[in-house]
């Protein structure tokens, strides 16, 4: 079996070496193709038979390779080395590279979905989430601040997880509210927002737990949004959160297949890009069953991370 090892070494703290993760899938008996992630030309990998593929990264990798992989059908685990690692606690990837290498050869696939943009400036695939307002803005701001004070290579990732909720906090006590139109399937929804996410995984940033009941392989988007007037509710589950108590979030629910902005003037991410305007019309919808996770059901619970 040949497997790509698609490998983000700067993911989280940059201590998974590209030899000792080559040396264990290959001693289990794997031809291995690796990736770099962090280097230009990693596409070309796909231009090969690939039976299986092992993304070694944080959300931003998996993001970046899930429209490759759909495209191809070719089925995919998660190694999370990454900060947050939403994806992979969504769908159940905590594992060590020692049990994902004993048990690839065995792992069932399992049916996710995967989102699709329009909008003026192009058609774009998310996986984990899009969002406009607060969550955007904030997406932004932390690149540019990890990039001048080098926090990334200084902190650890539950540091930087710490540090990401204490800036959002900071930034929703006057964040402005956007004026938002759209549709939520059929149904009109107007008014004042501090945020609003379309999610397809149930944690979202800096770790949010908004959406705890989410399904990522039911065809159906998870939608969350925050009103003017929950601000110090947001900021109070913040505050709380990143003291390691867990309270239910204030935020509003809602599950569709489409959604549909007719207008808003507020920065929009999907998954982690981010865009300082909008540009409306954008609609958004799902592909059911779009992607082929491998599913390591049958693994013990010694054999998961913490």
């Amino acid at each position: 079996m040949r497997i790509a090892l698609f490998h983000n070494a700067g993911a989280g703290s940059g201590t998974a070496r590209r030899g000792r993760l080559v040396r264990l899938f290959a001693n289990a008996g794997y031809e291995v193709l690796y990736v770099p992630m962090n280097e230009k030309g990693w596409e070309a990998a796909f231009r090969t038979p690939i039976d299986r593929a092992v993304i070694a990264g944080g959300d931003g990798t998996v993001g970046r390779l899930a429209p490759w992989l759909a495209a191809r059908s070719i089925p995919f685990c998660i190694l999370p080395l990454g900060t947050a690692n939403n994806c992979a606690k969504t769908l159940g990837q905590m594992h060590t590279v020692e049990s994902i290498a004993s048990n690839l050869h065995s792992a069932r696939i399992k049916k996710i979905d995967l989102g699709i943009v329009a909008s003026p400036a192009g058609h774009r695939i998310f996986i984990e989430s899009i969002g406009i307002g607060l969550l955007a803005s904030f997406m932004g701001e932390m690149r540019i601040r990890e990039k001048k004070d080098k926090s990334r290579s200084r902190l650890s990732p539950q540091e930087r997880l710490s540090a990401a909720l204490k800036h959002l906090r900071l930034l929703a006590k006057t964040f402005p509210e956007a004026r938002c139109e759209l549709l939520l399937d059929e149904q009109r929804v107007t008014g004042d927002i501090l945020l609003f996410e379309v999610a397809n995984m149930g944690l979202i940033g800096p770790n949010l737990d908004l959406v705890s009941s989410v399904d990522p392989a039911d065809g159906r988007f998870e939608v969350v949004w925050v009103d003017g007037n929950q601000r110090e509710q947001w900021r109070n589950y913040l505050k709380l959160l990143r003291r390691g108590v867990q309270s239910t979030p204030p935020v509003n629910t809602n599950k569709c297949r489409r959604v549909l902005f007719r207008y808003v003037d507020a920065p929009m991410h999907v998954d982690g890009e981010v865009f300082l305007k909008t540009e409306t019309p954008v609609a958004i919808r799902t592909e059911s069953g779009a992607l082929n996770l491998l599913n390591f059901v049958d693994l013990h619970k010694g054999s998961t991370q913490e």
